[in-house]
């Protein structure tokens, strides 16, 4: 005969029914814990952070833009005449001297039409002398025969005679004496033209291109060879919109940001502004200068982006609040301050904005208590917990 086993459904039911027994019993014995214990009365009301208005910052009304830096003497140099590059005498990054070689290129023509030339100069100049001497031979012999005349042994033909040879020879001597210039003249000219395959560096600075030339290459007047640029001064242009123009004033301070060196600032000051209004933007260009030495230790480069603000105005001891205390409403703007632990809707007048600060014109006085965090839900007079 075979013999059925029972299913085990009812131990586990037996055991769920004791751990449901057991849970009730424990609830049963906390419930003066749960339910029976007083609540914190902060735990009921909104928590809040505040700040104490003080007027000791100094707020400034800015014109901001975006902006490049390049160097304020910078220099793309391009030869004057066609030949092949020699040597480039510098690479990219060297630093050179106002009047220092950097490039040469081939000029072994222009040599030899030197030496050609002061060859002909210097046989001009012989010349000269040669026309010279006879000059003064001539003025002596007229002399004499001046003498001769009025003393009865010359006749007037044999002076005449003299005279025109004199006359003879310091034409001659002029001719040659203009020669001689003339050659003079070509000797500087070609000398000159030579200097053309001399390339010297127009101003101080360093190299910021070389453009990757090498020994061989053909260079044309429209082929640049250095691009050098002297980075102690650099400055930046601005377009400033029409309805601020007015606004900015040569010698205002300039506050300048860099992507590159975030956390810092560098001060300039405008230097130009045009008189023109570009039509199609409606702006004006600003100029502005930084002296790369003093302000920034030489660390900036052209080149370099950032933002640069124009410092309108400035307003010192003035009360502030931050950006996020500020609500607004159909009336205007408004903030919460605690008074007697409850939230109270002031309604404020605000000015300039700067540095995620707003001025506060009116409504606020210092001492007062601001809400600063936790007050987007609140109503006025609603009780506030302040935990700073």
């Amino acid at each position: 005969m075979k013999i059925q086993k029972r299913p085990r459904f009812g131990k586990a039911l037996i055991i769920v029914a004791l751990v449901a027994v057991t849970a009730a019993t424990w609830v049963y014995a906390r419930r003066e814990t749960l339910f029976d214990k007083p609540t914190d009365p902060s735990l009921l009301t909104p928590i809040v952070r505040t700040e104490t208005l003080k007027a000791d910052r100094t707020l400034s009304s800015r014109i901001v833009q975006n902006m490049q830096v390049d160097a304020v003497e910078r220099v793309e140099l391009l030869p004057r005449v066609t030949g092949r590059l020699l040597a480039l005498h510098v690479k990219q990054g060297d630093r050179v001297r106002k009047g220092q070689v950097v490039a040469t290129l081939e000029h072994e023509q222009q040599d030899a039409l030197i030496l050609s030339t002061i060859a002909q100069a210097a046989s001009a100049r012989a010349d000269t002398e040669k026309a010279r001497a006879e000059m003064l031979n001539a003025k002596t012999d007229l002399d004499r025969y001046s003498r001769l005349v009025k003393e009865g042994f010359s006749t007037q033909q044999q002076y005449d005679a003299i005279q025109t040879e004199y006359t003879s020879a310091e034409a001659s001597y002029r001719a040659a004496l203009a020669k001689e210039r003339q050659y003079e003249a070509e000797e500087k000219r070609v000398k000159s033209e030579k200097n053309d395959y001399i390339i010297r560096a127009p101003i101080d600075g360093i190299v910021l291109n070389d453009y990757s030339l090498t020994a061989g290459a053909m260079i044309s007047p429209s082929s640049p060879i250095l691009d050098i640029a002297d980075p102690r001064m650099l400055k930046a242009t601005l377009r400033v919109p029409e309805l601020k123009i007015f606004s900015v004033a040569v010698g205002m301070p300039v506050t300048l940001r860099f992507d590159a060196l975030p956390g810092e600032s560098f001060g300039g000051s405008v230097t130009r502004i045009d008189q023109y209004v570009d039509p199609a933007t409606r702006t004006s260009s600003v100029e502005i200068v930084l002296d790369n030495e003093k302000q920034a230790g030489g660390r900036l480069r052209p080149g370099m982006f950032g933002q640069a603000a124009i410092v309108e105005k400035s307003f010192a001891g003035t009360l502030t609040v931050p950006e996020g205390a500020l609500h607004a409403s159909e009336t205007g703007l408004y903030v919460y301050v605690v008074a007697d632990g409850k939230a109270a809707q002031r309604e404020v007048a605000t000015g300039i904005q700067d540095g995620g600060r707003v001025q506060i014109l009116g409504g606020l006085a210092e001492g007062d208590e601001v809400i600063i965090f936790g007050g987007n839900n609140l109503r006025d007079g609603e009780a506030v917990t302040v935990r700073n």
